[in-house]
């Protein structure tokens, strides 16, 4: 089956039960004090954008994005379950999020992911993201790593 990909409202159901097989991920990966101490930068009320990838009308996969800054779209809370990872749910949730950037008049992203989360960071690299110096409140912080990508339009 193809994967669809769907905008949908921060307090959809199925965006929060991703969200939430996430969060258990990260609780189990780092332990629940380490991870909660990122909970401040996945406020979901905050992004401006959330999508949801579909499989056979199963939600397999989300991702979204809000404003770092008033120029810095920052990816955020980009998730695939582990049963449904190199079927293309990743990248067509990044492209869905990099296409409503580019829409709202943004030409770059960034993110932040786990310093040892190799799968991620060849992911992002594949998608033509570039590690570059830690920002904001991830600085000095040696369990992430930051990344940005200058998103053009197709012509």
């Amino acid at each position: 089956m193809a994967v669809k990909i769907e905008r949908v409202a921060t307090t959809h159901p199925d965006l929060l039960y991703l969200i939430q097989e996430l969060n258990h991920f990260f609780n189990e990966e780092w332990g629940t004090e380490v991870a909660q101490g990122y909970q401040n930068h996945h406020n979901l009320a905050e992004m401006v954008c959330a999508v949801v990838a579909y499989d056979d009308q199963v939600a397999v996969g989300c991702g979204c994005w809000k404003l770092l800054d008033e120029q810095t779209p920052e990816i955020k809370r980009m998730y695939v379950q582990q049963t449904s990872r190199g079927n293309g749910a990743a990248s067509e949730i990044i492209q869905a999020l990099e296409a409503d950037i580019l829409e709202k008049g943004y030409q770059q992203a960034v993110l932040e992911t786990g310093k040892d989360m190799t799968g991620a960071i060849r992911f992002y690299e594949r998608h033509g993201y570039h590690i570059i110096p830690n920002y904001g409140e991830f600085i000095g912080d040696a369990l992430c790593i930051c990344m940005k990508k200058t998103i053009k339009t197709a012509k």
